[in-house]
């Protein structure tokens, strides 16, 4: 969540005057967009760090902008708006809370207060490169814009041959924290800045040697000798899965940036929603991992071993299986690199997988562009009896009950009238 006063967000909720968009270009290749040349309501902000059935660690996905932008009579839209990069800022007026000055102050023999003072608040909401500006089938004066944002790109990059001479050069291990970088950073070309993390990239999983989640080897000869090869984007959702985290980038004025997103670190509460379902059951967090080690030069398959957490007696299993930096080869100090996974699940990552629970749901609420995915929710919601009618306390007010989850994936949309469709999926 981005950080608001307390006092922006009850005013944006409870008083907003207006929201305005503006579309602009980082590398001054165009004049700004603004609302004379943007269709009403035509934004759409999709957003996503995990949409399957239940929770997965480690999604990077890229965001998907979508809106319509015509024509005017001194501006004309072309396809040569395609690989342009865009950074996209919504500003919101509302009532600041402090009153005007009398007119006493500026007109001799006046004494009221005319009323409040409007005050402004910007937010980014994507940064990234447009990938289709398509003529609409039926207006040829508009055009449909969707862009995406830097995490796209990785996806498209094959990062086989880097991963081979890396680990080549570097034979006893690369550090994860240099390695997302590697995969930020994959040719020079885009950079794409990266939040100092430190409190998760340097976690230390081994006390008594000092060992850290930056030191953690990734030498993998097991998939090194396999016929697959991985993107950069792939291989960083690997990386971000040991971590317990999730990936995103956070818009500002040019590029955007690189931040490990950690669930619920923010709380935000609605007393009001359009549509909710809410499943009457939670998803548990994990206390138990599988992961792959070891493999077999004729058929290539890995072993697979089971470190269970020191949580609950209860197993909920998460796999690992398919995570190409767990999957190690054991040739006689394959038992420490075990030891060293089952180290960092035991420790303060661990704890990311284990403090997980929420309840499933989809929920219609009003837009509140501070709120990000990872976010932690709570829905206020009234009790109903079989008959659908409330059922009330012994003071004889409705009973309320909060539903809670993760802003696991959204889309925000619209503009004027800003509304967030949120879903978590769970098993």
């Amino acid at each position: 969540m981005l950080e608001v006063s307390s006092l922006h967000k009850k005013q944006a909720i409870e008083n907003l005057i207006e929201n305005t968009l503006t579309v602009s270009f980082p590398n001054g290749e165009y004049e700004d967009i603004t609302e004379e040349n943007i269709a009403s309501e035509s934004m759409s902000l999709k957003q996503s760090i995990c949409d399957e059935s239940k929770l997965k660690f480690g999604g990077c996905i890229a965001a998907e902008f979508n809106i319509d932008i015509v024509n005017s009579s001194d501006r004309t839209f072309t396809n040569d708006l395609v690989g342009k990069w865009i950074s996209v800022k919504l500003t919101q007026r509302f009532p600041s809370g402090e009153k005007l000055l009398p007119f006493a102050k500026l007109f001799l023999g006046a004494s009221l207060l005319p009323g409040e003072t409007v005050a402004t608040k910007e937010y980014y909401l994507f940064s990234g490169i447009i990938d289709s500006a398509k003529l609409d089938k039926n207006n040829r004066n508009q055009r449909h814009i969707v862009a995406y944002d830097a995490l796209s790109m990785l996806y498209d990059i094959d990062a086989t041959n880097k991963l081979f001479n890396l680990w080549k050069t570097y034979p006893n291990g690369y550090k994860i924290g240099d390695l997302v970088v590697q995969c930020l950073n994959y040719n020079g070309k885009h950079m794409i800045q990266v939040e100092d993390n430190k409190d998760i990239l340097d976690e230390v999983i081994n006390q008594s040697t000092g060992l850290t989640v930056r030191n953690f080897p990734t030498y993998n000869r097991a998939w090194l000798e396999d016929s697959n090869t991985i993107t950069y984007g792939e291989l960083l959702k690997n990386c971000c899965e040991l971590l317990g985290v999730f990936g995103t980038i956070i818009p500002n004025a040019s590029y955007g940036v690189f931040r490990y997103i950690e669930l619920g670190k923010s709380i935000e509460t609605y007393n009001f929603y359009e549509n909710l379902y809410a499943e009457e059951y939670n998803s548990s967090g994990y206390n138990g991992f599988n992961f792959s080690y070891g493999y077999s030069l004729s058929d290539r398959k890995a072993k697979t071993t089971v470190a269970e957490s020191q949580w609950g007696e209860d197993v909920v299993t998460y796999d690992f299986t398919k995570n190409v930096v767990c999957w190690q080869k054991d040739d006689g100090i394959g038992g420490g690199l075990v030891h060293d996974v089952q180290s960092l699940l035991h420790g303060k990552t661990g704890e990311r997988f284990y403090y997980c629970s929420y309840t499933p749901l989809t929920a219609t609420l009003d837009g509140r562009p501070w709120v990000q995915i990872g976010d932690g929710i709570e829905i206020e919601s009234y009790v109903t009896d079989s008959n659908g009618d409330f059922v009330y306390d012994n003071a004889g007010q409705p009973k309320k009950e909060k539903v809670k989850a993760y802003v696991l994936s959204r889309t925000l949309s619209g503009i004027k009238a800003l509304t967030d469709s949120i879903e978590a999926k769970g098993e």
